[in-house]
């Protein structure tokens, strides 16, 4: 089930942190008072391996409010389910093809987005951080320049780093940098584009495309394709139209391929 509607007064209330897995309870709390420093209050965690609001009330002093509202979810794709952007943070780029992104390239993507559009960063595991099956959720992803002898940060640091971003675009003059004028329609959602994804996946499938091939490599590529395009719902139509389509089209040729085989006669080129 989706998350519920979440009150959004500021720009930075559109920006969602969301860890996936966290095993330290502390690296949460730490987390919790980055977050509060930079003015973010929006905290997803997904089977963190540890959760007690008292004890990280504890360790991250005066962030009571922010504790208050994190939220607990048993999936990613149920986190990132009423986001429009997706950014993962990873400590290294990965052999997977994505779109890479440098950390004040956050901001401006914010304000490309329609006023109710949220933007999620995600973050993984501290001891092996984001898997690929994450990373093919991502529109993007962001790898924080460090020093290449010891490039692995602490997971609130990183969030501490994406935060300040986001925070020194929305509090100045950085919010005039955005390339792209705001959006007046609102993009798809993660879970609008994830019932794409599938259906996409089956009329590339009955179109031939994936014959005897692993269909994840092309997916991943086709998931990078309509990520980038930041699609948004009437978009999202005209394609989920599209798949059906291509689908019926494919059902209709091996019919008709059936009835000639019966008859005995060849196919038309």
């Amino acid at each position: 089930m989706p998350p519920e509607p979440e009150l959004m007064s500021t720009d930075l209330d559109r920006a969602i942190v969301v860890l996936h897995e966290p095993q330290d309870l502390v690296n949460v709390a730490l987390v919790v008072r980055a977050m509060k420093n930079m003015g973010l209050s929006k905290l997803r965690l997904v089977r963190p391996a540890e959760y007690d609001e008292w004890r990280i009330s504890g360790i991250a002093h005066d962030t009571r409010d922010v504790v208050e509202r994190i939220r607990l979810f048993d999936s990613l794709e149920e986190a990132l389910a009423d986001t429009a952007v997706v950014i993962g943070s990873t400590a290294r780029r990965r052999t997977v093809r994505q779109t890479w992104r440098e950390p004040d390239e956050i901001g401006p993507m914010l304000g490309a987005l329609a006023p109710t559009d949220r933007l999620a960063l995600l973050l993984g595991r501290e001891d092996s951080g984001l898997p690929n099956e994450a990373l093919d959720l991502c529109h993007g992803a962001v790898c924080i320049p460090t020093n290449p002898d010891h490039p692995s940060l602490n997971l609130a640091h990183a969030v501490l780093v994406l935060c300040y971003e986001l925070r020194k675009w929305a509090g100045g003059s950085g919010r005039d940098l955005s390339p792209k004028k705001r959006r007046d329609r609102p993009l798809a959602t993660h879970a609008e584009m994830e019932e794409f994804f599938g259906l996409w996946e089956k009329a590339m499938t009955k179109a031939g495309l994936f014959w005897g091939l692993d269909p994840l490599p092309k997916m991943r590529s086709f998931r990078n394709i309509f990520q980038r395009a930041a699609v948004d719902g009437r978009e999202l139509g005209l394609l989920m139209a599209t798949a059906y389509e291509i689908i019926h089209f494919a059902k209709r040729e091996r019919a008709r391929a059936a009835e000639l085989a019966a008859k005995g006669l060849p196919e038309e080129d």
